[in-house]
């Protein structure tokens, strides 16, 4: 699971503590294209931080999936659940040797008509199959359920 706001990361951590959970493993970080360090706006809420271009309130460290994947950081995922507020393109682009390879199925929600664009024609290329999933068709959805097309 990977979190970049301090706010959200107490309360994750907490949450966790509080249920005993202790088969999650939480990354302090925004998943994105490439490992490094961004500006993050935090939003006008907790659910609704995201990366910026120009100066962010905070700074936070990105990491790539495929970096992470071929690290031994992680392990290959079979599901992928991404809402990331702008960046899912940024993320997916950073998973791409990873979805190329193993095909897991992703649950994506995007935020912006040319990110969901964007987003569509990657996984497509990668030979995933998209089902809108919150009743609108593909093209107004920005909810998908992306699943390998096996042939």
């Amino acid at each position: 699971m990977f979190e970049p706001a301090p706010q959200n990361l107490f309360y994750l951590k907490e949450h966790l503590r509080l249920n005993h959970v202790d088969n999650v493993t939480v990354m302090e970080a925004a998943v994105s294209d490439k490992s490094g360090v961004v500006s993050f706006d935090e939003g006008s809420n907790s659910s609704a931080g995201h990366i910026v271009t120009t100066d962010g309130k905070l700074q936070v460290k990105t990491v790539a999936l495929d970096e992470l994947i071929s690290t031994g950081e992680i392990p290959i995922p079979d599901y992928l659940k991404i809402d990331i507020e702008g960046a899912e393109a940024l993320a997916l682009s950073g998973a791409k040797s990873m979805l190329a390879k193993f095909h897991p199925t992703i649950f994506l929600a995007t935020h912006g008509s040319s990110v969901h664009q964007e987003c569509c024609c990657l996984l497509k290329s990668l030979d995933y199959e998209l089902h809108p999933i919150d009743g609108m068709n593909l093209e107004q959805s920005n909810e998908i359920l992306a699943t390998y097309n096996t042939g």
